[in-house]
């Protein structure tokens, strides 16, 4: 596989992108845009085809999901009509105008039998798509429905409005399970997690408020952290999720014990509008204002399991500090930007230029889709045309951190650059001694050791200039800690604190060893 090939291109399109969804069962992703088109691709490391370009709404797609078998796909619009394609030939199977009194935000596949519809004012619609016509309605909430989700094994549909409630409904029931207390904040986003024992919800605020289930009406537990509103969930485990966030980060997220494990993707502060895992969990997908639908590798959280409890710990440390990397890579501006992106989805080699010879060539190929722009049926009012300005670029995952280790010479050798690097963090294997003298294998390290080396070269990333403190040196500094909590923590909300109210404040339950170790690496020497 080419090296540069780590992850699908970016699909890149002439107008905002509002939901994107993967297929349960193969390697196709749909996009909905402002002006009502849908894309239908197939991704790979090798390059996406477009399978499809459709419009088959007036006004924008606001919400778009595939059926469980992954023939059909399902759409809903601001023009209050659903409508269902066939994948194989993009025909028209289903559509209903008119299915709701107001725009439709939200539709989700529930079964081979019902699918869910959710509209501006709050209205909920479960639909018999045998008939074609609503089986219940409901009318529970005061303003918009923002997500859903369904509960397969109790058969609930979960819902979350704008007013701030969660819904809960039996969707062989005409009326509501459970109506939550308002949470005083607007929810916009819903997951089940900790199998089917919690709802996750996502807050304008920044908080993941926690529901246990069949206890719906308040939250039993909050976690704040994130420092602008979640938009989206997308459920990675039973205890880990990536949310998506208005700053533009996508962080992945460990529930129970609660903590932000690292940053998945990074769409440069513009807000994230959809999160979604491939069906093969080797990817996720997201779209945000930047016209684009960005892929993330995230195969290694569920390929990285190792067979016992110690390398399961060694594991969960290797991806922590991984993901440490790449944030420090991403606030340092120092992480590379995609090689080529699809304009319009193309794989035609019509890819984008980004940072290359002023000389070269830019714009979209004369083979582009052309899409119109729709002046008064766009959400966001007036749509931009196609520009060099809305041109974006993505961050590939951190590089792996080149380690640097001494002979028995003292002379330094860059780990990397011996053969059987197999984890991207330097090779332990053979080193030739003097000639004449027998080979010896190095014994290989201890994982406290080779956690160590991590850290190291983790300091190195972020004063690559500075040299080691002299053992004179002031141990700790209250900027450092600060950032090191901000890292590897929550965000941080410290001031000038001394270095116990900055342990005590700044990282929830966090160990006193654990921040110590983490300001060690970051800490700037005064």
């Amino acid at each position: 596989m080419d090296d540069n090939a780590v992850r699908p291109k970016s699909l890149k399109f002439k107008e905002p992108v509002i939901d994107v969804a993967f297929s349960p069962t193969s390697d196709l992703v749909a996009s909905s845009l402002i002006t009502g088109h849908i894309f239908i691709h197939q991704y790979s490391l090798s390059g996406n085809t477009r399978q499809h370009r459709l419009k088959p709404h007036r006004k924008s797609c606001r919400s778009l999901c595939f059926s469980g078998d992954g023939h059909s796909l399902y759409t809903a619009s601001k023009d209050k009509s659903w409508q269902s394609l066939d994948i194989a030939t993009g025909a028209e199977l289903t559509r209903v105008e008119e299915a709701h009194d107001k725009a439709i935000n939200i539709v989700k596949y529930v079964n081979e039998q019902i699918i869910a519809t959710g509209d501006e004012s709050g209205g909920v619609k479960l639909w018999d798509i045998r008939q074609n016509r609503p089986a219940f309605t409901f009318k529970e909430h005061v303003d918009y429905i923002s997500d859903m989700v369904f509960n397969t094994e109790k058969r609930h549909l979960l819902a979350t409005s704008g007013d701030g409630c969660l819904s809960v409904y039996d969707v062989r029931k005409s009326k509501p399970f459970h109506v939550s207390e308002n949470q005083d904040d607007e929810l916009l986003s819903v997951a089940i997690m900790r199998g089917g024992k919690k709802v996750v919800v996502g807050e304008t605020d920044g908080v993941l408020g926690i529901f246990t289930y069949g206890q719906f009406d308040d939250v039993t537990d909050r976690f704040p952290g994130h420092p602008q509103s979640i938009d989206s969930i997308c459920k990675l485990t039973e205890d880990m999720c990536v949310t998506g966030s208005s700053d533009g980060l996508l962080r992945i997220v460990q529930l129970f014990p609660h903590k932000l494990v690292g940053i998945a993707g990074d769409h440069k502060s513009l807000p994230v509008e959809k999160v979604v895992l491939s069906y093969d969990q080797q990817w996720l997908a997201s779209c945000s204002h930047d016209h684009t639908v960005h892929f993330w590798d995230i195969g290694y959280i569920f390929n990285d399991g190792a067979s016992d409890e110690d390398e399961d710990e060694d594991a969960n440390g290797d991806i922590q500090l991984d993901a440490q990397a790449m944030a420090i890579q991403i606030s340092k501006g120092i992480a590379d930007d995609d090689p080529e992106i699809d304009i319009d989805g193309l794989s035609d080699g019509s890819e984008l230029r980004v940072r290359g010879d002023p000389d070269d060539d830019v714009g979209s190929s004369d083979e582009s889709d052309e899409v119109d722009v729709v002046d008064s049926d766009s959400d966001s009012g007036e749509s931009d045309g196609p520009d060099s300005d809305d041109r974006q670029t993505t961050i590939q995952p951190a590089k792996p951190l080149a380690l640097a280790t001494e002979d028995a010479k003292g002379n330094s050798t860059n780990a990397n650059e011996d053969a059987g690097d197999s984890d991207g963090w330097g090779s332990w294997g053979d080193s030739d001694d003097e000639a004449g003298k027998d080979k010896r294998r190095k014994p290989k390290p201890t994982k406290a050791e080779r956690q160590k080396a991590k850290r190291a070269a983790l300091a190195e990333l972020v004063n690559p200039d500075k040299k080691k403190r002299a053992s004179g040196a002031s141990r700790w500094n209250v900027m450092a800690l600060r950032d090191s909590v901000a890292i590897v923590g929550q965000e941080s909300i410290l001031s000038n604190y001394n270095i116990g109210e900055n342990i005590a404040y700044g990282k929830t339950g966090a160990a006193q060893l654990k921040v110590e170790e983490d300001a060690d690496i970051y800490n700037i020497a005064t």
